[in-house]
């Protein structure tokens, strides 16, 4: 894809409606198309990484692996969403593993490009990283409520007193 084609898929991306289209037009020139097909491992978890992907089509299932307690899923990521949010805060490995569940296309971004342009152009990195933060916000109360489901003591009921 070039950039032009490139740009015309950005525009369709939720995360990034309603940004400027010449703040797309960069993300467009640092950015290149990817597929995968069914079943396909974008990223391992721990894995070195400096990617940052926007899914175009498809289904990606965050998983965590342990030893003692086997793989577990987390979540999915869709249509629209980011993916791959580590570069984004100098984390150098992953946290999850990445695998598609069907046919899957993405735009991927080199994160210390992302990063240099979000320092450059303030107003677009503010942004950018106010939109990361409540895809990481969204993603921990996911974990959250898989975490009650699984596990933990149950408390008494536990009366507050009011002000």
């Amino acid at each position: 894809m070039n950039v032009a084609e490139i740009l015309s898929v950005l525009k369709r991306i939720d995360f990034l409606h309603g940004l400027p289209e010449d703040d797309l037009r960069e993300l467009a020139r640092i950015s290149r198309a990817d597929e995968y097909p069914r079943h396909h491992v974008i990223f391992e978890e721990l894995d070195l990484t400096k990617d940052v992907y926007f899914i175009v089509s498809g289904v990606v299932s965050l998983v965590i692996c342990t030893p003692h307690v086997g793989c577990r899923h987390l979540t999915e990521v869709r249509a629209g969403e980011l993916l791959g949010w580590s570069p984004l805060i100098h984390q150098h490995r992953t946290s999850a593993m990445a695998r598609t569940l069907e046919p899957t296309r993405v735009l991927t971004i080199d994160g210390e490009k992302l990063l240099e342009f979000c320092r450059e152009n303030t107003a677009f990195g503010f942004e950018f990283m106010l939109r990361t933060v409540e895809v990481l916000a969204q993603r921990l109360r996911s974990t959250r409520m898989q975490l009650l489901d699984t596990g933990g003591v149950r408390l008494p009921e536990v009366v507050l007193e009011s002000d």
